[in-house]
């Protein structure tokens, strides 16, 4: 049970594939296994009888759905080319081993006359569009290009990977089909890439596999990698990198407020081509308070979107400011160091100081008449009204939060998927667009749960376990209003249930 339940227990035997090189002499092995390996697991020791080995290199890559770890090991046939039917013994990796491979037949004959130079039938070029100091946390495009035959039949292209940098897709691909018949047409895809720390990177580029058609022959299996690209990362000053960073600061509803009255400050950061996680300034707005003045924070919100070539990203700080006596305040100024990497220096957001003014609490005369206490039918319209307030605010968010029970309930796959995700969206005021992006967002750890639903979205209905529909809705109720979650889950399962038997 523990085997079944753990994420390896689904794993599937350790995968290898040969495909052929340049020269006829020349091979790639490529090793894949599940989950995450350590390079030390393969054991590479019988392929040095056999082959000249040559650099071997390593990769993981991690989608929402899979982890795996890619092994690619050039070889080299040191006899004749002919000798087909040599076998690749197993490899040990772990307490697995690899499947036995045969070297297919080649044309060894004809790759031995003299021909003239053949052009690759598929180009492919990786670049960085950025020029001068790279710091960590500076985003920038990393943009692949390919030229496709159009006898090109399935090909596939990997995900950009590397454990130095943090990896986004950038939009959609670019297709510029061939201007005449016989010309290839060209595939353009970018990333969104930003460095986790300083020093000299090396960033493979994702490999592309597929099958060209060519008259009279079979079909040749191609595979291909465009030259990795050596990243220099700086060392980021002690201040925060962007090229554009402003602040500004609001209060509501004003500077002037009676002693015991709440004054909300509004702080808001927008940053342009920078990470906006350097940043804290919740801190130095609670700090950086007068004598009297009392604040709480009032929570914080952010958003990060990709517009005409910039990195935009607005975080919002909220605190409440209560004065416990009256007279005249001053709320500091406010001045934040940043490096520009536009001007090559160090400059500074600042914010100047606020004027208050809080007045004494106006006492109520006192009257001859005793007070009158409020009627049950008043509170009972006070309370409606809150009521409905509440729901006019929370309608679309609740409602969501119901489908998504209601799809549970009912355990359907895709409906419960993408209830899921507009719930989220409403519920964070984040745009979500994928599962795989709510573990990452800090907002719940139920991971194991999500990778069971996309698994149930994605895979054949015969592979991996069942899912635990009643643990996932029961995990998800802790997200929202509490009272109104156990309601609403009630009603989606009583709805179901009814559904269910009906005749």
């Amino acid at each position: 049970m523990l085997a079944l339940t753990s994420p390896l227990g689904w794993a599937l035997p350790p995968r290898a594939e040969l495909l052929p090189g340049a020269d006829p002499s020349d091979w790639l092995l490529i090793i894949e296994a599940d989950g995450e390996r350590q390079s030390s697991e393969l054991e590479i020791t019988p392929l040095l009888r056999q082959f000249a080995v040559g650099r071997v290199t390593m990769s993981r890559v991690t989608t929402p759905v899979q982890q795996l770890t890619r092994w690619q090991i050039p070889l080299h046939q040191s006899g004749s080319p002919a000798n087909t039917g040599v076998v690749i013994a197993p490899l040990k990796l772990g307490n697995e081993f690899t499947p036995s491979l045969t070297l297919p037949m080649r044309q060894a004959s004809a790759a031995a006359l003299p021909q003239p130079a053949v052009p690759s039938p598929l180009e492919m070029q990786a670049s960085l569009d950025h020029q001068g100091p790279l710091y960590p946390g500076q985003p920038v495009i990393y943009r692949l290009t390919l030229w496709l035959p159009t006898s090109m039949q399935n090909p596939g292209l990997s995900e950009l990977s590397s454990t130095h940098f943090t990896i986004r897709r950038l939009g959609s691909d670019e297709w510029i089909a061939p201007a005449q018949a016989g010309l290839p047409g060209r595939l353009t895809r970018s990333w969104l890439v930003q460095a986790k720390a300083a020093g000299l990177w090396h960033i493979d580029s994702p490999r592309l596999q597929g099958q060209l058609i060519q008259q009279g022959s079979n079909p040749q299996r191609l595979s291909a990698r465009a030259a990795p690209l050596a990243i220099r990362v700086d060392k980021a000053p002690a201040t925060a990198v962007a090229s554009r960073l402003t602040l500004t600061q609001r209060l509501e509803p004003g500077t002037t407020a009676e002693v015991g009255e709440p004054l909300i400050r509004i702080l808001t950061l927008t940053m342009e081509n920078g990470d906006g996680s350097q940043l804290q300034l919740a801190q130095l707005m609670a700090h950086q308070l007068p004598t009297g003045v009392l604040a709480h924070p009032d929570g914080e919100q952010q958003q990060e979107r990709y517009r005409e070539g910039k990195l935009l990203f607005e975080r919002e700080w909220r605190q409440t400011l209560v004065a416990e006596n009256s007279g005249k305040y001053q709320l500091p100024p406010i001045a934040v160091p940043w490096f520009s990497t536009q001007s090559g220096r160090i400059e500074q957001a600042s914010l100047p100081a606020i004027d208050l003014t809080v007045l004494a609490t106006a006492r109520p005369q006192p009257d001859s008449q005793p007070p009158q206490i409020p009627r049950p039918e008043s509170l009972w319209w006070v309370l409606l009204a809150l009521a409905l307030r509440a729901v006019q605010r929370h309608g679309p968010r609740w409602y969501a939060f119901y489908r998504l029970q209601r799809a549970l309930a009912r355990r359907q796959p895709e409906a419960s998927r993408k209830a899921l995700i507009h719930w989220a969206t409403l519920r964070w005021q984040v745009p979500y667009y994928q599962l795989g992006q709510l573990p990452g967002a800090g907002h719940n750890r139920i991971s194991n749960a999500l990778g069971e639903l996309e698994r149930a979205c994605f895979s054949p209905p015969s592979s991996g376990e069942p899912i635990e529909w009643c643990a996932l809705a029961h995990t998800l109720r802790a997200h929202e209003t509490a009272g109104i979650a156990h309601l609403i889950s009630l009603l989606a399962y009583r709805g179901s249930r009814s559904r269910r038997h009906a005749p």
